[in-house]
């Protein structure tokens, strides 16, 4: 899992592709189009590669098993490319927007079929929390080149069983379908709390998601469980 392109060598990405070959397994994951900056150093340190894509496409990296973070300033023929590759995206809203990288091209993704789901940028974001990144994500596409107004269920779609599917484990988790594992975090408010006012008065599935990626935070979570197993228990 090389950071980006421009941390690695060709021998490093050689070696990831006879380790991807020889374990079924194994994700390859890494950066794409983060930023200008980043994407001309790349340009100028694989000098050989028509675009940031191309150098992971030398070595057989991009498929079914490739999850690339940020992809802020894709080309149209690499989303063509990712999207007849499988490959997904790591969308990650607050790291883009902390570190000014620009607005996620979100609708171009959607209409090249492009497959993403939200992360949190460990090194460039500001926590872990996917409410947040849910809601950087509606705020952000609300204010993008070409609009997307996403819906609660939508969101809560690209926090959960998106993410699922571009890990490859969608027949494992990601969802409440039966024989799934039990993997869930169990919101319940503050008494008193805004958010506890707002879910007291709200008529709708969609109004409850809502106000849950807009109010909610690490004080409303009770408990995560994780195959079954609670490793999170706030609930006394």
């Amino acid at each position: 899992m090389p950071r980006f392109a421009f941390s690695t060598s060709e021998a490093m990405l050689s070696v990831r592709r006879t380790l991807i070959r020889e374990d079924s397994r194994l994700l390859f994951n890494t950066h794409i189009n983060k930023n200008s900056q980043e994407i001309e150093q790349v340009a100028e340190l694989f000098p050989w590669a028509a675009g940031y894509l191309a150098i992971y496409e030398r070595f057989d990296l991009i498929g079914a098993r490739s999850v690339l973070a940020h992809n802020v300033h894709p080309g149209a023929d690499e989303l063509q490319r990712l999207a007849a590759r499988r490959a997904s995206i790591a969308h990650c809203p607050c790291g883009n927007a902390a570190l000014g990288s620009g607005i996620f091209p979100m609708r171009r993704h959607i209409e090249a079929n492009v497959r993403f789901a939200l992360g949190t940028d460990v090194g460039g974001g500001i926590g872990f929390g996917m409410l947040k990144e849910g809601l950087q994500t509606y705020l952000m596409q609300r204010v993008a080149s070409e609009p997307i107004t996403l819906s609660p269920a939508q969101m809560l779609y690209l926090a959960t069983r998106a993410g699922a599917e571009a890990l490859g484990i969608a027949d494992q988790t990601g969802d409440f379908e039966n024989g799934k594992d039990a993997d869930f975090v169990y919101l319940q408010p503050p008494e008193g709390s805004v958010l506890a006012g707002v879910l007291n008065r709200v008529d709708s599935y969609d109004r409850i998601i809502a106000a849950l990626f807009t109010l909610a935070g690490a004080e409303s979570v009770r408990e995560v469980c994780v195959a079954g197993h609670t490793v999170v228990d706030r609930r006394n």
